[in-house]
């Protein structure tokens, strides 16, 4: 499928379905920790990126295949909100299943009515908000030039007030970046001020390919949790989830899940229903076609696609 991939497993939502809605690494934002590389497209003006009728054709397919998740979760290589046609979206994804509907975003276009508008149906809003002030947005968000702090910061207030299901607020904490007490306390200040849900408090995970991104020990992990919020928890373990029943899966398959996030081997198994000799044979191939990568130097290492721009060969 071109659009639908997982059930993944997902540290916050579980097996979650992607629906990926914007071509690869267009996006509002430059993150220094993002595992997908650096934003080809920066752009900030929502319109039509893909065939919304054949991503909605593949969420279909599959439901009639009979697969669950706990999520259907607008997400993938791109910011989501940059396609105007995501509320189109989750209205037919909401008419087809009562599998819970999820958008993860940056939360950088919620400034914009029609953007907030075309979140609202949603069952689950997870935006993000990795800085206090504009040096760290601009440090660790690398946003489209000229995008101002406070207006997005105003805008996840905006959408927090209108928005009347499940809101959490995702914080990504990066070493020696946002992890101070002062910038710490500049988001306890905001966070305040949007009054989600839940606040999620990350680090960087998977091996970020658009800059140097270190992750923050899990006891300043814990330390930032009681600065930043009241309801606040801390992402450390991947569930475990139920295989999503692509039997049979291709070389197709697992490069198109490694596109839009990198793996372990247990994570690709579980995600293609696979035997981990089936996918070593697999990983062996497509590294011979210099279509993914990893670190030879681990034991338990994670295996990423190349960039669009370097792949040499078709599967």
């Amino acid at each position: 499928m071109k659009y639908i991939y997982g059930p993944v497993p997902s540290r916050r939502l579980g097996a979650s379905l992607g629906i990926d809605i914007a071509p690869y690494k267009t996006c509002s934002f430059d993150c220094i920790y993002c595992q997908l590389g650096r934003t080809t497209h920066l752009c900030r003006t929502p319109m039509p990126l893909i065939n919304s009728a054949d991503a909605m054709r593949e969420l279909e397919e599959w439901l009639d295949r009979g697969q669950r998740a706990d999520y259907i979760t607008f997400a993938g290589s791109g910011e989501p909100t940059l396609n105007s046609d995501l509320g189109v979206m989750i209205d037919e994804a909401k008419r087809l299943t009562n599998i819970p509907v999820a958008v993860i975003t940056n939360g950088s276009l919620f400034s914009d009515p029609s953007v907030r508008d075309s979140v609202i149906k949603a069952d689950l809003l997870v935006p993000s908000l990795d800085a206090g002030c504009q040096a760290t947005f601009d440090r660790i968000n690398r946003p489209r030039q000229g995008m101002q702090f406070r207006e997005i910061v105003q805008g996840l207030i905006d959408a927090s007030s209108a928005f009347h299901n499940e809101l959490w607020l995702e914080v990504m904490l990066v070493k020696g970046v946002n992890d101070s007490d002062a910038e710490l306390s500049l988001m306890r200040d905001i966070i305040a001020e949007i009054s989600p849900d839940r606040v999620q408090i990350n680090t960087v995970d998977r091996p970020s390919r658009s800059g140097n991104a270190e992750p923050v020990s899990e006891a300043r992990l814990f330390e930032a949790c009681r600065i930043l919020y009241s309801n606040c928890d801390v992402v450390v373990h991947t569930p475990s989830v139920p295989a999503s029943g692509i039997y049979h899966a291709r070389e197709e398959d697992l490069l198109n899940l490694l596109r839009r996030r990198p793996c372990k081997i247990d994570d690709i198994c579980t995600t293609l229903g696979l035997h981990a000799h089936e996918t070593s044979k697999m990983l062996r191939s497509l590294s011979g076609k210099q279509l993914i990568t990893y670190a030879d130097d681990l034991a338990d290492p994670f295996y990423q696609a190349v960039p669009y721009d370097r792949e040499q060969h078709d599967v």
